[in-house]
């Protein structure tokens, strides 16, 4: 009973398994390539098997055939292609076509005409493919499709297409993998044995002289290893013995030896004392050197930050100067228009410049909240994009109320407004929504203020509604977007005016929800 215990409990030694995974890996490894490469062979040795006999009946529908096509007498044909299939069970299908585009589609049963062949044919006519496996919608399952062009004395006649059935393909590939599975089976039986024969004649010594190693650990030194073999195992367990020897011999020599060793010791623990010292100020230094690193990747996001808010007002600005030159070639360009430009554009510039201080604010704690009205910042943000709202012919539908006031920080939240507009303008040009609109409303809930901005540009795709807040998520191009506006818009709602910023999909579009703290002004 002791040494069947001995045996079983022999499988979980390390050695063993070791040995087992290496053998197993290696020849699993091997199996596999093997068996693709063979799978591959035979895939490519059926398929031409198939073209082959594809290849063969079309060109006995031509010979039979050929007088029938040229006085175009399907019936013939017909006849010709239902006798074929119901000769040969491996055809589903046979369909004969000609240059003008008349068709002729045989099945088992039943034959049809066809006015109009299907996109799946045509395509496989124009890439001039001689078979393919395509997916059959009818069978549900893959089927081999042969396309075979007829050429007639003096004239391209039309194609003729030959369905097979792949069961025969993939029995043969079931075949091969049940094979393969028999073949994986035994090596890993093989392998296990192989491993277990190999390990034991390695692995018992070594424990037997690991158990005696351990006995010794524990202070028995009259305890010998008893193994004797005439390999590399019975030498080491005869430098084993003779190690214990002097072990035993040499006892109080040790001692004094750990006696200088702990002196040693000591000094040598000072020494290290020391050198930790000097290691916690270097990397005190280095701590020092991540802080201003960290700092001067801050203010390069910055950068980033006010360039990309810098975009919008830029463009407007260009739109601007682009409207006084079309203006001025209709010659309807007068002082009141050129004043209002102007005035625009001051309002852009000191928008700009309001930017860089915002940024620069943005997380300072000392920042002080204002108490601003929400219907002016809607205006103000709804004059700097009505230029470009206009270009696109953009309507924009207001309902305000007038007495609400905000709390907190009236540039940030222009900022925050300007990011959505833009957002609904690039959404309905890159859609083409015909007749483009956004609505903007404001009113008071719960002692809430709450803005909602709404566009018609068929909403948000449900799978990305979750990811728009997230930094640098962006389904714009490259050049035109960052996927930083959306997360800095929540930022600046959320963790510096403590409110919410949210979006949902209705049946015309996509709707931003901002709530934030207000006073309403009586």
């Amino acid at each position: 009973m002791n040494n069947t215990n001995k045996q079983s409990s022999f499988f979980f030694t390390k050695i063993f398994r070791r040995i087992f995974l290496l053998f197993i890996g290696s020849i699993t490894v091997l199996v596999l390539i093997y068996s693709y490469e063979t799978i591959q062979m035979q895939k490519k040795s059926s398929l031409e098997v198939l073209h082959s006999r594809a290849n063969t009946l079309a060109n006995s529908i031509i010979v039979v055939s050929s007088d029938a096509m040229l006085n175009d007498d399907m019936g013939f044909i017909v006849q010709y292609t239902t006798s074929l299939l119901k000769h040969n069970k491996e055809i589903i299908q046979i369909i004969v076509t000609n240059q003008n585009h008349d068709s002729i589609e045989v099945l088992k049963d039943s034959w049809r005409m066809m006015q109009k062949i299907p996109e799946k044919l045509k395509d496989i006519q124009k890439n001039r493919e001689l078979y393919k496996l395509v997916y059959d919608d009818k069978l549900k399952k893959y089927v081999f499709h042969y396309v075979y062009p007829v050429k007639l004395p003096g004239i391209d006649w039309g194609y003729i297409h030959i369905i097979y059935s792949l069961n025969s393909y993939n029995e043969d590939l079931d075949r091969m993998y049940k094979s393969i599975a028999i073949l994986l089976g035994l090596l890993f039986l093989v392998t296990l044995l192989v491993s277990y024969i190999v390990s034991r004649q390695i692995a018992l010594p070594i424990l037997k002289l690991s158990k005696t190693s351990e006995d010794v650990q524990k202070g028995n030194l009259h305890l010998r290893a008893d193994i004797k073999r005439d390999d590399e195992i019975g030498n080491l367990a005869e430098n084993f013995n003779s190690m214990i020897d002097k072990l035993e011999h040499s006892h109080d020599e040790l001692e004094n030896l750990v006696l200088v060793r702990t002196k040693e010791l000591e000094n040598l623990n000072k020494k290290l004392d020391m050198k930790i010292k000097n290691a916690i100020e270097e990397n005190s230094q280095k701590e020092q050197m991540l802080i201003q690193q960290s700092r001067l990747a801050a203010m390069g996001e910055m950068i980033g930050n006010i360039a990309h808010q810098w975009r919008q007002p830029l463009n407007a600005l260009g739109l601007i100067v682009q409207n006084i030159y079309y203006e001025h070639e209709t010659g309807e360009l007068d002082g009141e228009y050129l004043k209002h430009s102007m005035d625009k554009s001051k309002k852009l510039t000191s928008q700009m410049s309001k930017t860089i201080d915002d940024f620069r604010n943005f997380f300072r704690p000392d920042k002080r909240e204002e108490i601003f009205s929400i219907s002016e910042r809607i205006q103000s943000v709804s004059e700097l994009i009505s230029a470009s709202y206009k270009n696109h012919n953009i309507q924009v539908s207001v309902d305000l109320n007038d007495s609400l006031m905000g709390v907190g920080y009236p540039n940030e939240f222009s900022q925050v407004l300007l990011n959505i507009f833009t957002n609904a303008k690039d959404a309905i040009i890159e859609k083409k929504i015909s007749k483009p609109k956004v609505s903007v409303c404001s009113f008071n809930e719960n002692d809430k203020i709450i803005v909602e901005i709404q566009d018609n540009a068929d909403g948000i795709d449900k799978n990305i509604i979750d990811k728009i807040f997230d930094p640098y998520f962006t389904t714009k191009d490259k050049k035109s977007g960052t996927g930083i506006g959306l997360y800095m818009s929540k930022m600046i709602i959320e963790n510096n005016m403590g409110g919410q910023i949210s979006a949902y999909n209705t049946s015309e579009g996509a709707v931003f929800k901002i709530e934030i703290k207000g006073k309403k002004d009586a």
